[in-house]
């Protein structure tokens, strides 16, 4: 089983040795080990029943590995008191409840909390911190909307917004004046939108963490967004990674056959082709 270990003074996350499984079942992780570093724009990739959910859940501190660890910012995520992990991670899960009647600007301002002073007050410059990131992302026209009564996709936008700004305010004052640097785990979570809100935001993405701060892991079933803007991606496949690298490194038609059981056809810089399952199996 392939894993990474290669040793970097950037590293902001990294999981070693992961093993996970629930009782009387058989394993869902087996002696993982990931990593990611600061600049990098990273994508789980893999079938389903692999194990990205899982891993991602333990990377963020939700689900305790059976034995293993994740290290967060050098730390040990299992002793971090929830709001000194929030000021370095931020999660967003497949499925995203908006049961409180916020407008969308409330929304995404609760992301300052885990890096502001628990006196503090909504500033003058946080309203501009969060309209500035809210136009980049097409949501600021949502500000004064219940988020309540946004489509799937919009909720998904304003989500992704917020936990956008919660790992880029992480040192910008405050509590979170000693951090580091933010880690964005994003499990399918732009799995509502269409592809032109997709390609908006995985460019967004890309772009904030090629600056050398961040770092933003996300799971990922459309392969060809991963390829197109990811800075690597990383494939799991049984409940191990297989393959970790560039995307061209990755994607190749030995990649697609074994993890994937279908035929693909490489296109070099425009990517690829996929086949169906069945000709997999044809000479």
């Amino acid at each position: 089983m392939e894993t990474e270990s290669t040793p970097s003074n950037h590293v902001l996350i990294r999981a070693e040795n992961i093993y996970f499984a629930y009782r009387g079942q058989k394993p869902i992780l087996e002696d993982v080990s990931f990593q990611a570093e600061a600049g990098e724009h990273v994508s789980l990739v893999g079938p389903n029943g692999s194990g990205k959910s899982t891993l991602f859940r333990i990377l963020a501190g939700c689900l305790p590995p059976a034995s293993g660890r994740v290290m967060l910012g050098g730390k040990d995520i299992a002793s971090m008191p929830p709001l000194e992990r929030a000021r370095r991670l931020s999660f967003v899960p497949q499925d995203i409840q908006a049961d409180f009647p916020f407008s969308c600007l409330e929304v995404v301002l609760m992301a300052l909390y885990p890096n502001r002073s628990r006196l503090a007050f909504t500033s003058e410059d946080d309203i501009e911190l969060a309209e500035s990131l809210m136009r980049e992302t097409g949501v600021w026209r949502f500000a004064e909307k219940n988020i309540m009564d946004l489509s799937g996709g919009e909720r998904q936008k304003v989500i992704i917004t917020r936990a956008v700004l919660q790992i880029e305010s992480a040192g910008s004052g405050g509590a979170g004046a000693d951090v580091p640097g933010g880690v964005l785990l994003l499990d399918e979570a732009m799995s509502a939108l269409d592809i032109a809100a997709r390609i908006d935001m995985m460019k967004l993405l890309s772009s904030r963490a090629s600056l050398g701060r961040s770092a933003v892991i996300g799971v990922h079933h459309d392969l060809y967004t991963a390829y197109r803007f990811s800075s690597r991606v990383a494939a799991m496949s049984h409940g191990g990674i297989v393959a970790s690298g560039s995307p061209r490194e990755v994607f190749t038609e030995t990649f697609f056959r074994e993890v994937f059981s279908v035929k693909a056809e490489i296109l070099g810089e425009k990517g690829f082709i996929v086949q169906d399952s069945a000709a997999a199996d044809a000479p």
